[in-house]
């Protein structure tokens, strides 16, 4: 899950919302081009959140932070209402479509999660959502609450609750995992990802561009030649960092132990970090360095020398 960043990946989402909005839950009227698009998606202030599998995007949800433009939320109801009147940074997220195949993967509350990174990093105060029903709940378990009762939108088809988060009522686990664990600061990264059991995160002799922060879940370090087993990762551990500092090519074996999340460290993001947060690095080193004293015993490596 990230950003979508090219115009190729944009397109692909306004596909996303035709076959999602049009032909599954039959809402918007359909549209000679086959996609689903206003005058918000033009706007700089809007951002699209996507979620792919298998190379084929199966997730997306909109982002507009306020201007003077206003935000898509503004046409279905007045939340400026329920809005404290002095310091507010608000931003809208909607065009929530996930494919009904992958319903099931857990993909529409990490757009979600996502999304609220994005506020965290950009300060914004207040989330509005026109909401469809169905996903009242899940919202709620991010921390919206009902600003008003259930409406009917004639453009839309179909029914809303009008929805709100306060950002000092955010629920979520892993803004709390990353202010202990001190990665705050990789939030906006903003690219997640999600593995299966059994599933490569990282192979041996590929050069990676990328380091991961298990978010939760275990991972297994094995020897690249033999399968064997050196070392079980979890929450809070970094894989794949030594190779963004060597340059170097991945010496082992990672693979999901568990159903696995992930928050991705783009290369450039991960170093930078590093050079302007010395106390994180000397942390960061210790960790290592604890992992390697591990590896090493389970590979018989220090038995040998001594």
């Amino acid at each position: 899950m990230n950003i979508a960043t090219d115009p190729v990946q944009i397109d692909s989402i306004l596909k996303l919302r035709y076959d999602v909005f049009c032909l599954q839950e039959k809402l918007f009227q359909p549209t000679t081009d086959q996609r689903v698009v206003d005058r918000f998606d033009t706007l700089s202030t809007t951002r699209n959140i996507l979620a792919t599998r298998d190379d084929r995007i199966v997730g997306a949800l909109r982002i507009n932070v306020d201007s003077s433009a206003g935000v898509p939320a503004d046409d279905y109801y007045d939340f400026r209402q329920h809005l404290p009147k002095e310091n507010v940074n608000m931003m809208s997220v909607g065009m929530f479509c996930v494919r009904e195949a992958q319903r099931s993967l857990g993909i529409a509350l990490h757009l979600i999660s996502l999304s609220a990174y994005f506020a965290v990093s950009n300060d914004i105060t207040h989330v509005i959502a026109p909401t469809n029903p169905a996903i009242g709940k899940l919202l709620g378990r991010v921390g919206f609450k009902p600003v008003g009762d259930l409406r009917y939108d004639p453009h839309l088809g179909g029914n809303f609750i009008p929805m709100m988060l306060d950002m000092r009522d955010l629920a979520d686990s892993f803004l709390t995992f990353a202010k202990r664990t001190q990665l705050y600061n990789f939030l906006q990264s903003y690219e997640y990802m999600l593995f299966n059991a059994g599933e490569t995160v990282l192979q041996a002799g590929v050069k990676g561009n990328s380091a991961f922060v298990i978010i939760e879940g275990e991972a297994e370090v094995r020897h690249a030649e033999s399968g064997a087993v050196l070392a079980v990762l979890g929450e809070g551990q970094v894989l794949g960092e030594l190779a963004l500092l060597t340059d170097d090519t991945q010496s082992v074996d990672v693979i999901a132990r568990s159903h696995l999340q992930t928050m991705v460290l783009p290369k450039d993001t991960f170093l930078n970090h590093l050079r302007t947060d010395p106390d994180h690095t000397l942390q960061m080193l210790h960790s290592y360095a604890h992992r390697m004293k591990t590896v090493l015993l389970g590979s018989g490596f220090v038995a040998n020398l001594s």
